[in-house]
């Protein structure tokens, strides 16, 4: 019940996301050429192969996964490596390290929508939802 709720309320802010988006850009708290990815229309495409998907909520979060990541993109086995974060800040320091195979996008709306489209088009059966605490087990 609480989802659904939830959904419905996300439903109603989607019908002003344009504007939202729009006024954020102008405030510089959006790329205005990737702001699309937020509604799964992205830049970049996910390749062949194997896929690992991190998840970074926060700049910390991303820049503390950074050392995971480093180790998996000199990894043969593994296709491409997708981070995704909903923050600019966290895009422009994912922009200053120089990683072979990995790619950031941006999280899509947290509606249910967007989030099976994620799913379906990036073919995934598991993401890595960080959190700081988390991190000890995978470092």
């Amino acid at each position: 019940m609480i989802f659904f709720i939830y959904q419905f309320l996300l439903s109603i802010v989607l019908c002003f996301s344009p504007i939202i988006i729009i006024i954020r850009i102008f405030k510089n708290k959006e790329d205005k050429f990737r702001f699309k990815e937020k509604f799964c229309f992205f830049s970049k495409k996910r390749g062949n192969g194997k896929l690992i998907w991190f998840h970074g909520s926060s700049v910390g979060e991303i820049l503390s996964v950074i050392p995971v990541i480093k180790k998996y993109d000199n990894d043969k086995s593994i296709g491409k490596i997708l981070i995704t974060s909903s923050t600019l800040s966290s895009s422009k320091i994912l922009e200053k390290i120089k990683f072979k195979k990995t790619i950031h996008q941006f999280y899509p709306i947290d509606h249910i929508y967007f989030l099976k489209k994620i799913f379906k088009s990036l073919e995934t059966r598991c993401g890595n939802f960080f959190r700081i605490r988390n991190l000890a087990k995978y470092v």
